[in-house]
């Protein structure tokens, strides 16, 4: 090799060196996504407690997360394409400030029906905060890095789930029921301000004259079609667990979610470096890991006879779907162009929406005419309809194995 070549080598090093992710704006949205995530999560099982307190029936509270997730699903598609035509941060923003405003009303006590309808409409502001954090998020992680800045900001959503129920109830348990709704007030206002100071970069969008609404991103619907049959499978134990694991003789579940927790804590950001370090190959690496992890847990949770089996169950569980999440949000993103984000996150997070929805219908169903056992064992399918979908290749098209734009190595 000629000493020019070596030369040429030599100033294009510094080219090869990883940009910094832990930049002040990577920060500022993780922790307002974990502050949103937080005020979301404490809701999920107190407002069924506030409904039946005051009046409600059992009925009625299941109506607050069913009418939440209906909405949600009804905005997404709306607010992806208004964030890719009207810019990131005012929708971000507006919908951060639209999710807080019913709750400041719920602190005057209102009547369950009010609450219910004021739960819908917060649900519309959550697809837009929620789907909002997203798009900001891939926007601000450098291409790079993107496996494992989505996976590292998907961590908020993890320890939210894991501290914010346990928070919520204690609040409730010690204190009137309004200091929930203040503290979830203050945690909305603490996102919506630390959203403010992000120094969001500049997307080009077409001018108004080319530019079209997009409502569901091609590109991104393979990913969401995966996590859609993922998600199914999710909620079967989200659900049902706890009432298997007393049928079978155990005290409580709890296990099962604290070694799902804390497996998510590990797994989510290991997919990502997999992905970045491996390129294409990292995606059929952490798909096949994720789905495979998701399937041995079935068999442990469809036994429940002892705590040995929640922990198992967990541990795969959380392998699993630590794996499989935040690689198909960053397949969804990675296959469009920066100004077709929005979309494609809203698309993304609809079919995880529609798949939690689902999936708590139709496992009700199947458990109700079968039992648990047999419920449990069956979420086997949608697992598989998982993998089938993202390895199915369609000839002459760029499919899930192969996404577009993804670097190799």
């Amino acid at each position: 090799m000629k000493e020019k070549d070596y030369d040429q080598i030599a100033a294009a090093l510094p080219k090869q060196e990883k940009p910094p992710l832990w930049t002040p704006d990577y920060i500022l949205i993780c922790l307002s996504a974990l502050a949103m995530f937080l005020s979301f999560h404490s809701l999920i099982p107190t407002l069924p407690v506030y409904i039946e307190r005051f009046g409600g029936t059992t009925g009625a509270a299941g109506l607050a997360l069913s009418a939440l997730t209906l909405a949600a699903v009804i905005s997404r598609p709306f607010a992806g394409w208004c964030l890719d035509k009207y810019g990131r941060k005012k929708i971000f923003i507006w919908g951060l400030l639209f999710f807080l405003l019913p709750m400041i009303i719920y602190a005057c006590m209102i009547p369950v029906a009010v609450l219910i309808l004021l739960r819908f409409f917060q649900g519309l502001a959550w697809g837009v905060g929620n789907t909002g954090s997203m798009t900001v998020a891939s926007d601000i992680v450098p291409r790079e890095r993107l496996g494992e800045g989505m996976g590292f900001f998907s961590l908020t959503l993890s320890v939210s789930m894991a501290a914010a129920p346990a928070l919520g109830l204690w609040l409730i348990n010690s204190y009137p029921f309004p200091i929930l709704f203040f503290t979830c007030s203050f945690l909305l206002l603490l996102s919506a301000t630390l959203a403010f100071f992000i120094k969001y970069p500049k997307i080009e969008t077409p001018s108004a004259k080319t530019f079209r609404p997009v409502f569901m991103e091609k590109s991104a619907l393979r990913p969401a079609m995966v996590i859609l049959f993922v998600t199914m499978g999710y909620c079967a134990p989200l659900s049902f667990l706890a009432l298997h694991a007393a049928e079978q003789g155990l005290a409580t579940a709890g296990l099962y979610f604290t070694a799902f927790a804390l497996t998510t804590l590990v797994s989510r950001p290991l997919s990502g470096i997999i992905v970045d370090r491996s390129g294409r190959k990292g995606y059929d690496i952490g798909a096949l890991i994720g789905t495979m992890a998701s399937i041995a847990a079935v068999p442990f949770l469809a036994e429940s006879s002892t705590l040995f089996h929640l922990v198992a169950g967990g541990i795969f569980y959380g392998i699993g779907f630590g794996f499989l999440q935040p690689l198909m949000l960053t397949l969804a993103i990675i296959s469009v162009s920066p100004e077709k984000r929005g979309a494609a996150n809203a698309t993304f997070w609809t079919g995880f929406d529609i798949g939690v929805a689902l999936g708590s219908v139709l496992w009700g169903m199947v458990a109700a005419a079968m039992g648990y056992k047999l419920m449990f064992n069956l979420t086997i399918i949608p697992l598989v309809l998982a993998l089938a979908v993202y390895f199915f290749r369609v000839p002459g098209k760029h499919s899930a194995k192969q996404p577009e734009n993804v670097p190799t190595q």
